[in-house]
Formats: C-alpha cells, sequence, structure tokens
C-alpha cells in the first residue's frame, strides 16, 4: 500500500511515515506501507485519481474542491470517487501585528497595510477565508499586501506592513523572527461571524495557536485551521479501510508521539474535524461501530 505524501522537508511526509510504521508494525515489520513523497495536496489527489497511490494525505479545502472539480481541479473534473479516511494534524492561521499599529482586535485591520501573501498560496488563501469569516475584505485594507512569507516578518519589524497572516503548523521560524526581533503582537481571530462561517464552509475549524508556541505568548490565542486528510477513493475496499483504521487506533499514543505534528491529536478529532468530504464506506463504519462519529 503506498500513501502519497508531500515535499520531505515538510509535514506531511513524517505523517504519512508515521501511518506507515503503524501499518508495518501490525503486519509483523513486513513491507505492508511505504510513503511516496510528492509536491502536495494537488499531486496527492491527481496521483490518487488514476490510482498511483492508494492513501493521500491532502488539505481539507483541496480534497473539497477536488471532488466538486471547482477552482485548480476544474480542469480535471469532479473526483466523485474521492472519500475521506481520517483527519490528522491542522495548519493555523496567525495574524501578528506591529508594535504601535493600533490592532488590538481582528477588527482593527480595517484600514492597516496587512500582507496577504501571493497570489495562489497557502497563506493567501487562509487569510482571505479568516477575512471572510470575520467580516472583512481586501477592499477594507488599505492596501492589501502581496510579500512573500520569507519577506513579511523583516517587512512588519521595519514598519512598512502593519500586520501579516502566517498559515502552517506552529511554531513557524517566520513568526519567530518577528515575535523576537520586534516583539510582534498575535491578534485573536474572534468575531461574532465565525460560528456561521465555520457552519458554512466544513473545511475550517476553529483553533488555538498554544501558549507557549513563541516566547512571551502567556495564553491560547484563538485561530482558525485547515486540517490534512487522509483521502481514499470508492474503488478502496471498505474491510480494508476499518482494518486501517482499527490498526490506528489501536495504537494511537504511539502514532502521535512519532512526530510532534501529530501530538495533541484526539481519537474524536480523526472522525469529524474538518472533514470537508463524504467519508468513505469503512471509515464511515468504524467511526459508528466505536462511537467516534
Amino acid at each position: 500500500m503506498l500513501i502519497g505524501s508531500g515535499e520531505v522537508t515538510g509535514f506531511y511526509y513524517p505523517a504519512a511515515g508515521a501511518l506507515c510504521r503503524v501499518l508495518n508494525k501490525e503486519a509483523g515489520g513486513a513491507p505492508a506501507c511505504a510513503v511516496l513523497p510528492s509536491s502536495g495536496s494537488a499531486a496527492n489527489l491527481k496521483a490518487l485519481r488514476v490510482g498511483a497511490v492508494d492513501m493521500a494525505l491532502v488539505q481539507a479545502q483541496a480534497a473539497q474542491a477536488a471532488q466538486a472539480g471547482i477552482g485548480p481541479f476544474k480542469e480535471a473534473g469532479a473526483f466523485s470517487e474521492l472519500r475521506a479516511v481520517m483527519s490528522l494534524h491542522g495548519e493555523s492561521v496567525l495574524v501578528l501585528a506591529r508594535q504601535g499599529a493600533g490592532i488590538e482586535n481582528i477588527s482593527d485591520l480595517k484600514g492597516k497595510r496587512v500582507n496577504l501573501g501571493r497570489p495562489g498560496s497557502f497563506q493567501r488563501a487562509m487569510a482571505e477565508a479568516v477575512l471572510e469569516a470575520v467580516g472583512l475584505s481586501e477592499g477594507d485594507l488599505a492596501p492589501a499586501v502581496e510579500l512573500e512569507l520569507s519577506e513579511q516578518s523583516p517587512e512588519l519589524c521595519e514598519g512598512n506592513v502593519d500586520a501579516a497572516f502566517y498559515a502552517g503548523v506552529h511554531p513557524m521560524p517566520e513568526a519567530e523572527m518577528a515575535v523576537n526581533e520586534c516583539d510582534a503582537q498575535p491578534v485573536a481571530i474572534k468575531a461574532k461571524t465565525l460560528d456561521a462561517y465555520v457552519k458554512a464552509h466544513n473545511w475550517i475549524t476553529r483553533s488555538s495557536i498554544r501558549k507557549g508556541a513563541y516566547d512571551g505568548l502567556k495564553d491560547d490565542v484563538a485561530s482558525l485551521q485547515v486540517r490534512a486528510l487522509l483521502v481514499a477513493t470508492t474503488r478502496t475496499d471498505a474491510d480494508m479501510v476499518q482494518r486501517w483504521l482499527k490498526a490506528f487506533h489501536g495504537n494511537f499514543s504511539a502514532l502521535t508521539h512519532l512526530h510532534p505534528v501529530l501530538r495533541g491529536l484526539g481519537k474524536g478529532e480523526t472522525a469529524k474535524d474538518g472533514i470537508s468530504i463524504p467519508l468513505h464506506d469503512g471509515a464511515d463504519k468504524f467511526y459508528g461501530e466505536t462511537g467516534l462519529k
């Protein structure tokens, strides 16, 4: 069995590796599972569609778009056979504001110089989602800036932008730079409109940047996140998916300690958080029988 993952230097690759280690352990050490590096969600979905991999890790938003055949997956058409097996770690948004910018709440971004990231990037997609979720738009910013992630911390510290979005697995080195070098301050993502937005967009969920993730961060900071999903297709045998999930959940503590990105993951989260497409029949049966759904 082959799992499509991500860049070797990223987080999807070791997460997929952890899953394979559990399956190989259950198989008595035999090579029952292997990890295939890739360039990310789009490549994994393409490989899964043509049967080059058996399962894959993809962002929840990409999974939803691929199944519907919209956005960057419009040309390929709807991937109606795509199914979710389990939800894994999340990638959260941290908004940092420079000292003296007058930004205490997320609504204070209005009229400020805010870096959203390059068009087409994950950072930009999450920044746009956050703005929409809290009732703002790019037009409310003055102006919206499109710097690369690597460029935004120096510009923030130099006062050329007032705030910036950092999307990923925290702590991020780029965000650490802004916090350590110019005491950039986190801005909680809170608004009365959040509940309705999350309900209408099931690929995004509430999260927190945990206290201690960055120097001086004494309390959790409210955030939004997109989950990594383990996906398969309807061509995958339901009994096999059940066996995989039984192995993962039967070795859950070991699984979540195989790599830091999986630590803190709860069994209940795997069955529902950020699941943006239908569950595989095998997963649906497993979660139903275990009371997790």
